[in-house]
């Protein structure tokens, strides 16, 4: 009887040996399943982030243009592979919008000065070994945000403002746009930036004079007040109302420019605000004691032998604009085409150089705006990750 006792015994220690084992094995497995698809939520996570991350990138260095922005942050993002597969980003997948450095918070919604982006990517992971343990599969998502680096050192600039009687009605719009301009370079540019400023109607001035360019942390209010001075040509401190000669305009930008004493690789550039093309005036070309009233005056006058004419100003303007071109100088042209003409802004938007961009609206109001966009692309040359 004691025999078969220990024969039970001993077979009940074995069925308890089998169902351990049985359960180490599961547990085990669970963590294999563990070890074999959470390694690949990582990986998939990390490649996941490269992408959001590329992506962020190149969309931000095509702000703040919105459409250009998306398709580019789509392009490179969809280059990068996740498992294998390619990426494939939707418009859905990118938002343009704005970025508040003091908050550190992204605001979507599209603007002519949008100045960020945000990149969402989402996968689903299939996970096979954990599915038998109820868990077939993990939704990721994988966040990052582009936009301009702040608080950089931007290219020395000179605003050209038009001044020309035809402005006379758009004029009032035209300054608080510079002044908004100065503001918001003020806001995201190191404080060791530069500004000139410089009026012209068929004759030029610096309206900085006898200073050319000042920097920000030392005269940001002293811009503010001689932007704030900008009227219709024949006021006080304007020049004289001879028409409008864009070249002699962007003559004194460049001649300044060249006279700058920042680095080299500072960079220089002009924004050309404007509404319309050229048109001649003797007056422009009248001396006095055998003098030219101004330096572009004195360039330019002895090649029209005293001449002037609307294709030779035209003319004039395109060959500043690739002395502008051939030093490495950016020019933008902010273009207020108020009879919507074809004809003239095909010349306006040929006058942009370099990196500068060309903008144009046939509405006064939307002035600010163009110069809006233009300070946030003149202040995102360097495109970095905001989150």
């Amino acid at each position: 009887m004691n025999r078969t006792l220990r024969r039970a015994r001993r077979a009940a220690r074995r069925g308890s040996s089998a169902i351990v084992l049985i359960l180490c094995f599961f547990v085990m497995m669970a963590f294999v399943a563990l070890g074999v698809d959470w390694g690949a939520v990582a990986s998939t996570r990390a490649e996941m982030q490269i992408a959001a991350d590329a992506a962020a990138l190149a969309g931000a260095s095509a702000l703040p243009v919105a459409e250009d922005a998306k398709a580019r942050a789509i392009a490179y993002g969809n280059l990068v592979s996740i498992r294998g597969a390619p990426l494939a980003l939707t418009e859905s997948d990118v938002e343009v919008g704005d970025w508040d450095p003091d908050t550190k918070g992204f605001t979507p919604g599209e603007t002519d000065g949008s100045d960020a982006l945000r990149v969402t990517i989402r996968y689903t992971l299939d996970l096979p070994i954990s599915a038998m343990f109820g868990f077939p599969s993990v939704d990721l998502t994988a966040v990052s945000g582009g936009g301009a680096t702040l608080n950089t050192r931007v290219p020395d600039l000179v605003i050209v403002q038009d001044v020309t009687t035809s402005f006379r009605d758009e004029i009032d719009e035209a300054r608080v746009a510079d002044i908004a301009l100065i503001d918001c370079i003020n806001d995201k540019a190191d404080p060791s930036s530069k500004l000139g400023l410089v009026a012209f109607s068929g004759l030029e001035k610096n309206l900085f004079s006898p200073d050319e360019l000042l920097t920000y942390a030392s005269s940001y209010s002293h811009m503010i007040t001689v932007a704030n001075t900008i009227k219709i040509c024949g006021n006080t401190g304007m020049p004289a109302c001879t028409n409008t000669n864009i070249a002699f305009g962007l003559h004194m930008a460049h001649a300044i420019l060249d006279r700058s004493t920042s680095e080299t690789e500072v960079g220089r550039a002009a924004l050309l605000v404007s509404d319309g093309q050229p048109v001649y005036s003797g007056q422009s070309c009248k001396r006095t004691y055998g003098k030219y009233a101004t330096p572009a005056a004195a360039k330019w006058c002895p090649l029209w032998y005293n001449t002037p004419t609307n294709a030779r100003l035209k003319a004039a303007a395109l060959s500043e604009r690739d002395e502008f071109e051939a030093d490495g100088y950016d020019l933008y042209t902010a273009f207020y085409n108020e009879g919507d003409d074809a004809a003239s802004s095909a010349f306006m938007q040929d006058l942009a150089a370099n990196d500068g961009i060309y903008l144009e609206s046939p509405n006064a109001d939307e002035i600010g705006d163009m110069l809006s966009a233009i300070c946030h692309a003149y202040t995102s040359g360097t495109a970095g990750l905001l989150f």
